[in-house]
């Protein structure tokens, strides 16, 4: 077998004389899970200054010193030297040698006698990052049969069959990492190193992962499973885990029989792409008499809270954070054609514009929720790393939550949701863009509301192509609540909540208790969401969405 080794390239000029500056550590094929590394793995470093010439990729023997550039990892107080794939000036690809202790460490790079600052580097055993046809480690693999061709939509593979998958990060090995992994450098079997591999939600046998020929590059050899009929497709998830650590998640082409394979129509909802959906889907759903959801989302909220001191002074409060949950619900009932009615439900379909009030809290209740499982978790990989939301029983409610996020994970760019896939809801995987953060500039205007006057909300940032919703509520008791929603185009860039609407949400109610009075705010928000349309069997109406919120304390007069 001869295998081209795929290495990420980028096109600069030469730098001299400046020190080395590390901006980002990332397994060469997975791009994820930054600053964290398996023993054995190929890395790339990112930065600049990191060379002063630009090589090709190297063949063996490799060097650990390569144009006079060097990559030193040190963990527990040893310091291990990378050998060397390529030098760029903004990019190195090295192995991170096998006899690098794990724990946490540091990495800097000596570009001709000019060291970097340390980085932070965290050495794990295994950490398996897969081989992607687009070089970026999302979409298709790059997986082979049992005779090394590449699969495609008219290669594609059949259950019982053998397919091949390459990467790095599987896990240490004794050879010698600058020779080719052949005879006494073979890496044989690695059956020490932990490891599932889920297709299309199933599991494969794992008949053999271990090192190619080449330093550093794995390979894992698994027996295609049955499926269930409706998981066939050109684009069938697989889920690579090794030492409990998930690979990027990436796709294959299984046929149920035959070498061409299916291509799904991706958002379901006979093909319809949109978020928003279609009155055929609707009309669809209610026939049936029940229709099965599911939402996967990250929210980035900015709470701005007004109370009053004991001097009766309003102080405000602001705290940011981060979530990222999903659910999976089979909806049915007598009320459910009248809730998928845009003329009973404006949040269905909202348009710019239009707003809508509403005062029972409570509006379908003859709606029956069936909560729908989708396996064991959830997973948002994106710039910042990967956060996992956990299957939690609340109550009678089963929801995917993940813990202890850091209010910085989320940041605009690109996430991958993915699920491994479970009794209810199978396997999915699909990527969103997060548009920039949303700004509410004349936010101080909202923390008191004059009903009379009407409300200007103006903002900047968020999704051009969504719509900026514009929300609140007001209430005096349990039974007395309003709310409304207000909908914009985010190029208008402000919105006036008409007094008609606002008239219609109480007073804010105001007790005196001494010098001092409480009053009873309720709220203003804004939002802007990203949104994609998923795909998952099981599933009729699955979205993945990215939310920018802003929320002030507001009294309404």
């Amino acid at each position: 077998m001869r295998l081209t080794l795929s290495l990420l390239c980028l096109t600069t000029g030469v730098v001299f004389a400046q020190t080395p500056v590390v901006n980002e550590i990332l397994n060469n094929y997975s791009l994820i899970n930054p600053g964290s590394a398996a023993q054995g793995a190929i890395v790339i470093v990112k930065g600049s200054n990191l060379s002063d010439q630009t090589t090709g990729l190297q063949g063996v023997p490799l060097l650990t010193t390569l144009q006079g550039v060097t990559i030193r990892i040190t963990v527990g107080g040893v310091t291990t030297l990378a050998p060397m794939y390529y030098v760029l000036p903004q990019q190195l690809a090295g192995i991170l040698p096998s006899n690098t202790p794990t724990g946490a460490g540091t990495l800097v790079v000596v570009n001709n006698g000019r060291t970097s600052s340390p980085t932070a580097i965290t050495v794990v055993k295994s950490a398996f990052g897969a081989l992607a046809l687009n070089g970026a480690g999302t979409g298709g693999a790059a997986v082979h049969d049992a005779n090394y061709n590449l699969l495609s939509s008219t290669n594609s593979t059949n259950s019982g069959k053998i397919v091949i998958f390459y990467g790095s990060g599987i896990g240490p090995t004794t050879g010698n990492e600058t020779l080719p992994q052949d005879g006494p450098n073979a890496s044989g079997d690695l059956t020490s190193i932990p490891m599932s591999v889920l297709i299309g939600g199933k599991p494969a046998q794992v008949l053999y992962r271990g090192r190619t020929i080449f330093p550093g590059l794995d390979q894992i050899n698994v027996l295609v499973p049955p499926l269930d009929a409706s998981s066939y497709s050109c684009t069938v998830p697989v889920v690579i885990t090794t030492n409990n650590v998930q690979a990027n998640l990436l796709t294959i082409p299984i046929a149920s029989s035959g070498s061409t394979c299916t291509a799904l129509s991706t958002g379901g909802g006979g093909g319809n792409t949109s978020t928003t959906p279609t009155q055929t889907e609707i009309d669809g759903w209610i026939a049936a008499g029940a229709y099965r959801t599911g939402s996967v989302g990250l929210l980035h909220s900015t709470g701005h809270t007004v109370r009053e001191n004991n001097a009766g002074a309003t102080v405000t409060t602001v705290t940011k954070s981060d979530g990222f949950t999903a659910n999976f619900n089979r909806l049915s009932g007598p009320d459910l054609a009248r809730s998928l009615s845009t003329a009973s439900n404006a949040l269905l379909i909202p348009t710019a514009g239009r707003c809508s009030v509403i005062t029972n809290i409570n509006q379908f209740p003859n709606i029956t929720t069936a909560y729908l499982d989708a396996g064991p978790s959830v997973t948002s990989v994106g710039l910042n790393g990967t956060q996992i939301a956990n299957k939690l029983l609340q109550g009678f409610q089963l929801v995917y939550a993940a813990g202890n996020i850091p209010n910085t994970y989320i940041s605009s760019g690109r996430y991958t949701f993915s699920g491994q896939g479970g009794p209810d809801v199978g396997a999915f995987s699909g990527p969103l863009d997060l548009a920039p953060e949303l700004l509410w500039p004349n936010l101080d205007e909202a923390k008191v509301v004059t009903r009379a006057n009407g409300l200007t909300i103006q903002w900047s940032g968020g999704d051009p192509s969504q719509l900026v919703t514009i929300t609140g509520q007001s209430f005096t008791s349990a039974a007395n609540i309003a709310v409304f929603f207000c909908w914009a185009n985010n190029a208008d860039r402000q919105f006036n909540v008409p007094a008609s609407i606002l008239n219609q949400l109480p007073a804010s109610t105001v007790t005196t208790a001494g010098p001092a009075s409480i009053i009873t705010r309720g709220n203003v928000t804004i939002f802007s969401m990203s949104q994609t349309r998923l795909s998952a069997p099981g599933v009729d109406y699955l979205v993945g969405s990215g939310e920018w919120s802003i929320t002030v304390s507001a009294q309404y007069k």
